[in-house]
């Protein structure tokens, strides 16, 4: 079935390409060559659809197979070759239903009416019925995206403040320590989250043991130009120093005091949920000033920022 669907689609590029060629070569009939261009596009669309489908339910089952045998995180290399061909999927299916919007368009205008394949009495009913075929697309590559085994990455997000002069000094550091997938848009999100959760973390009051409420160090961590892109940087304002930025396939040693960040290396694995831990470590007396973990959901740069701060007890900074 997959070898005749093939077929089919390599048929209508090949009609489509001699329709394209004939309004060059013959431009008088334009209008019936595009009439044909489209038609054979549709077509196209609707037997690629259709051979998409049946390649993600085979993938399905191949992974459903792997992790009824418990091999799934054994097989790394053909998952990973499932996940690429899912994605090329999902940039075919961009593809396509921008087509499908031009076709559309131009059909509406000169209200196409066709014959086959039946009962689809326009052109317009037929692109309909293509268009929800995106459902079925969209609701098994989720199922499939959900079991993959990903690629995942830990990072430590930093803010170090340092003041240094003669008989005086000060070192602090703050970090949120995580992880999240090996994707470019990804980090993108999460480099720019973790900087602001970082950051209204640090700012935010604590409890102290005996009950008192003591104020956030806001001063002297925070600077505002920590919360503008690319969420990473160095100032300096006579004795003070302030870094800030994202270090990826790191996470905080918790044992060793004068060498806080180490190398983590990437898994594959499949995750519910993962832990972001923050901390502020003052060097001065080698010990924690502030530290809570947080479980959330493995996808957590997908959650809102409001309800991201909710699961992390924070507010939003004034004007957000």
């Amino acid at each position: 079935m997959e070898a005749a669907k093939k077929d089919v689609v390599q048929r209508a590029e090949q009609r489509m390409d001699y329709f394209l060629q004939q309004m060059k070569t013959r431009p008088q009939l334009t209008g019936i060559w595009t009439y044909w261009f489209h038609w054979y596009r549709v077509r196209r669309a609707d037997w690629q659809t259709r051979l998409w489908l049946e390649q993600l339910r085979d993938w399905k089952r191949e992974i459903r197979a792997l992790e009824k045998a418990g091999t799934l995180n054994q097989n790394i290399a053909r998952a990973e070759r499932i996940r690429k061909n899912v994605d090329a999927v999902q940039d075919g299916m961009a593809v396509i239903s921008q087509e499908l919007d031009e076709t559309n368009t131009l059909a509406r205008q000169r209200e196409w009416r066709i014959r086959f394949p039946t009962p689809h009495e326009t052109m317009r009913r037929w692109i309909s019925l293509v268009r929800r075929r995106y459902r079925q697309l969209h609701y098994w590559i989720d199922l499939i995206l959900e079991e993959l085994p990903r690629p995942w990455k830990s990072f430590v997000y930093v803010i170090y403040y340092a003041y240094t002069s003669p008989g005086a000094e000060r070192h602090l550091e703050a970090h949120l320590e995580g992880e999240c997938q090996r994707n470019e848009k990804v980090q993108d999100t999460v480099k720019r989250l973790a900087n602001k959760l970082l950051r209204l973390w640090v700012a935010s009051p604590t409890l102290t043991p005996e009950g008192k409420t003591k104020p956030g160090y806001a001063v002297p961590l925070l600077q505002s130009e920590m919360a503008r892109a690319p969420y990473e940087g160095r100032k300096i304002s006579g004795q003070s120093m302030w870094q800030w930025g994202v270090q990826w396939e790191s996470a905080v040693n918790y044992d060793v005091k004068d060498h806080r960040v180490v190398k983590a290396e990437p898994r594959f694995q499949t995750k519910k949920t993962v832990t972001l831990r923050l901390e502020l470590f003052d060097f001065d007396y080698a010990q924690l000033r502030k530290y809570n973990e947080y479980e959330v959901p493995a996808l957590w740069w997908q959650l809102s920022d409001v309800a991201l701060l909710t699961r992390l007890g924070l507010r939003a900074e004034r004007g957000e």
